[in-house]
């Protein structure tokens, strides 16, 4: 017969301790035992004790207890080998004196974890404010150099916002600043320079009258849709890492449109970023730099 009682006991500094009594008959001797769980450390500490009685027939029984799940455990195995062996109980308690909580799976480490989920998204190179401020510049000395009329100069991300801007002192603070944002902005919507925006909507060919007349409405509708914010004409242009990946695009106004262009060409080639441009080649016939 194994029975057991469980009892909660609290010691004088306040530590909890959860005992369980159990009594297991085997042949001509009861043999008592008391588990000690100690709640601070998770140890389970076994104390036995046998005394005479008389013979029974040695039967298991499978019990719960409020010990937790290491120490029912614990109970159980033990009884249950008690019906399987002729080894006295006294002698199997013995050789699992302490038991212990199972050790904590061990943690991934940190860095194992964070590449494997950096390698669930995309990564996307973007233009920095450093990068953009240096495109800048570039265009602004650009234009000096050349004695082109004073510009404002746009540079957008790839999501169309805007990283730097600047207005040179000579450039008028009215619509030229809108102008050249809104010709970035045209690059970053359509993938391609305000120049080709306009010359794929617009057409001298005289055949094609009805043709060109509706890519024209439909230019125009695109402009009035966005608010004015894309323009037509030349002087904005992407800015490209290699020959896919769009960074974002530069505006510039205050001067002649091949001109405007040829200042942000020049800008990014110049910054020695590794970037490319499109287009790639300028339109400007009143350039004074020798190349």
């Amino acid at each position: 017969m194994c029975f057991f009682s469980v009892r909660q006991l609290v010691n004088s500094v306040g530590t909890s301790l959860v005992v369980a009594s159990m009594i297991v008959s085997q042949s001509s001797a009861f043999t008592i035992f008391h588990a000690f769980h100690n709640n601070n450390n998770g140890a389970l500490d076994v104390v036995v004790k046998s005394t005479t009685s008389t013979p029974t027939t040695a039967t298991s029984n499978r019990h719960s207890t409020l010990l937790g799940s290491s120490a029912s455990n614990y109970l159980e195995n033990l009884s249950n080998k008690q019906s399987r062996s002729n080894e006295p109980v006294a002698s199997q308690v013995s050789s699992q004196i302490t038991a212990s909580p199972a050790d904590p799976p061990p943690a991934k480490e940190e860095g194992t974890r964070s590449t494997t989920t950096r390698a669930l998204f995309q990564h996307i190179p973007v233009l920095s404010l450093e990068q953009a401020d240096t495109i800048v510049n570039k265009v602004i000395g650009c234009c000096k150099r050349n004695g082109f009329n004073a510009v404002t100069v746009y540079v957008l991300d790839a999501s169309g916002c805007t990283l730097v801007s600047k207005r040179m002192d000579a450039c008028s603070p009215v619509g030229i600043p809108d102008f050249a944002k809104a010709k970035a902005f045209s690059c970053i919507v359509n993938k391609y320079p305000s120049r080709s925006f306009r010359d794929r909507y617009t057409s001298n060919d005289v055949t094609t009258t009805n043709d060109s007349a509706a890519k024209f409405c439909q230019m125009t509708s695109m402009v009035a849709i966005s608010q004015g914010s894309m323009a037509p004409f030349p002087g904005g242009i992407l800015i490209k890492l290699g020959d896919e990946e769009i960074l974002g695009a530069v505006g510039v106004s205050g001067a002649a449109g091949d001109e405007d262009e040829y200042c942000a060409i020049r800008g990014v080639l110049e910054a020695n970023l590794g970037l490319t441009t499109m287009p790639e080649e300028h339109s400007c016939s009143t350039v004074k730099d020798q190349y």
